[in-house]
């Protein structure tokens, strides 16, 4: 599929990502804030699920290596993934959404071939993947002759799928050349891992008892203004227990628990533009997600700023210094940095290959380092969404060190080797039906060179000076962007800001705008990083790519840029409502908010 990467924001197609907004307290530059790996949970029994599989795993792999079969199977894996959902949704004080499901589903990987050339091999820049998944429904109960024929179906389905690749593969790899480039292994070669956790629980009957009223209240306040014209409250709450077993002898039972509130509010200008405000709040646990109390304050902000945007000006092309607030900071580098560092991408010849062959040269100001550690579970305090403690080819979760005092150390890596590196680090991910890549999980960037936080403006006024600015930008959030990585396209990016400011230099108010895109190509845009705040921002999100939608994290303090470069976003023209709404016929909700002119 393209290898373009778009972030946005409740419904927007392919990366899409929501930031809380919340900002960690002051930390020790260099070293995350408190940041909690959680012990896992290992030492439980097997469940009665693990020896079935087992047993079909045997049987199946026994015949799929059969003399008489001239590409027969290497590889065998089963993951059995058991979830309860639950959706919540409530648009101006009303319900719309009110949905549970439960569901168990079959993802197969079968590998014809061998480690070093097997049917998921880039063939024509065309990356096949490892494994081939395939997200198959089956029955909810542990029905050994029902559980059978399923894996017995989609087991032959697999594994002629995986005969053809493998055939097209031998063909390719007799016509290309491999002269200058390394010739990368299709599957690395992992230890047998043993990870027996209980099942995760989660009462999502009870968890819609009690925040259906709440998402109902929010959402009316939310909708409180008579210039609002979208206003919902949103609740997703979901447990997964993987059960893994492959034929190198991994047995994993792995459970994750995830919770999302989401407040989202749009208001349209006099122009047609349509502005949007949002805000979201992470959890692993219920007693992690705010009170109502929180969340009716945090509505009342979100109405404020969308009146605010409503009446704020249009921003003009601009190129100048400007200052990216942590979490924005943490969307900026996960969108533009890190999809460029996931491993799969290093070994596709029609990729951009930004820092394939940069192993060991500056790639980011000395000052600045980069991890990817998805076994922190939270950080001052809040939720990682991106934790886990097993990845989704039985490879333990680890620590990746990508960037270590501005130079490059290493990639994102799944069982798909990039060398010099043979082994996974344990970032083997996708959503269930989809194939595995690797893909990040919690990254976090860490810096040597901080101010304080309070004194971010006044650097950004004197660098605006310096260079005979007008102004200077603060973008206080951000909902996401689009990054080309192919080399059909520009190496460039967009990102969508939501709330940005004009910091004078004259000392007039800070302004708020409307209507920016952030665009620039990614080494030039990191060559302009001056220095940063001594404060964590804290992103959580979802992410979509090759291997579907999974929960991520992106850690960053403020960044203050000598340059960045923005133009004019996409601009709706559609006249506004020409009936009066129903809250303002019935003399309800407040009548005017005043723009947002104060300090970021």
């Amino acid at each position: 599929m393209p290898s373009h990467r778009w972030s946005g924001v409740l419904g927007l197609l392919l990366c899409t990502c929501a930031s809380s907004g919340r900002l960690a307290s002051r930390h020790e530059p260099g070293t995350p804030l408190h940041a909690e790996r959680a012990e896992a949970p290992v030492g439980a029994a097997p469940s009665p699920l693990v020896e079935l599989l087992e047993t079909e795993l045997d049987r199946n792999l026994a015949r799929l290596q059969g003399d008489d079969l001239e590409t027969p199977a290497y590889f065998l894996a089963y993951d059995v993934i058991d979830s309860s959902n639950l959706w919540l949704e409530a648009h101006h004080g009303a319900l719309v959404a009110d949905h549970i499901n439960q569901q168990r589903q079959l993802d197969i990987d079968v590998r014809v071939g061998n480690h070093q050339l097997d049917n998921s091999h880039n063939q024509q820049g065309d990356y096949v993947a490892n494994g081939l998944g395939s997200g198959m429904s089956i029955s909810l109960d542990h029905d050994p002759l029902s559980l059978a024929q399923s894996l017995w179906l989609q087991t032959e389905i697999q594994f002629r799928d995986a005969e053809e690749a493998y055939r097209e593969a031998e063909n390719h790899e007799q016509l290309v050349t491999h002269e200058g480039s390394p010739v990368h292994p299709d599957f690395s070669q992992e230890p047998p891992l043993v990870h027996l956790e209980p099942a995760a629980e989660l009462d999502v009957e009870n968890l819609g008892q009690r925040w259906r009223p709440i998402v109902e209240r929010v959402s009316a306040e939310l909708g409180s203004h008579r210039d609002v014209l979208y206003a919902s409250a949103m609740l997703e709450a979901e447990v997964q227990n993987h059960t893994l077993v492959n034929t190198e002898g991994s047995r994993v039972q792995s459970g994750r628990t995830r919770l999302r509130v989401i407040l989202s509010v749009t208001a349209q200008a006099d122009d047609g533009m349509q502005v949007e405000r949002f805000a979201t709040f992470d959890g692993h646990r219920p007693d992690q997600l705010p009170r109502e109390a929180e969340l009716q304050a945090a509505a009342g902000r979100l109405v404020d700023e969308v009146l605010a945007l409503r009446v704020a000006p249009v921003a003009e092309p601009y190129t100048g210094p400007a200052v990216l607030e942590g979490h924005a900071a943490g969307v900026f580098f996960h969108e533009i940095f890190g999809h460029r560092l996931e491993g799969h991408r290093q070994k596709q010849d029609f990729e951009g290959q930004t820092f394939t062959k940069m192993l060991n040269q500056p790639v980011l100001p000395r000052f600045l380092s980069v991890i990817d550690d998805p076994t922190i579970s939270t950080l001052g305090g809040q939720a990682l969404s991106g934790h886990y403690f097993v990845d989704d080819e039985a490879v333990p979760a680890k620590a990746a060190r990508l960037v270590d005092n501005g130079k490059l150390r290493g990639f994102l890596l799944a069982r798909s080797p990039v060398l010099p590196f043979r082994r996974s680090n344990g970032h083997g991910r996708r959503e269930v039906g989809h194939p595995v890549v690797a893909r990040q999980g919690n990254l976090i960037v860490q810096s040597r060179r901080t101010i304080p936080e309070a004194k971010l403006r006044d650097a950004l006024v004197a660098e605006a000076k310096r260079q005979n600015k007008p102004y200077g930008l603060w973008f206080r959030d951000i909902q996401g962007g689009v990054t080309l990585t192919d080399r059909q396209n520009p190496q460039a990016f967009k990102v969508m800001p939501l709330i940005v400011y004009r910091v004078w230099t004259d000392g007039r108010p800070d302004e708020l705008v409307r209507g920016v895109d952030i665009v620039g190509t990614p080494l030039a845009a990191f060559e302009t990083i001056l220095r940063t705040g001594d404060r964590l921002g804290v992103f959580n999100g979802l992410c979509y790519a090759e291997s579907g939608w999974i929960p991520v994290s992106a850690v960053s303090p403020s960044l203050l840029l000598s340059k960045l470069e923005i133009e004019r976003a996409v601009h709706d023209r559609d006249r506004p409502p020409l009936l009066a709404p129903p809250a303002l016929q019935a003399s309800w909700g407040r009548t005017s908010a005043s723009p947002m002119r104060r300090r970021p």
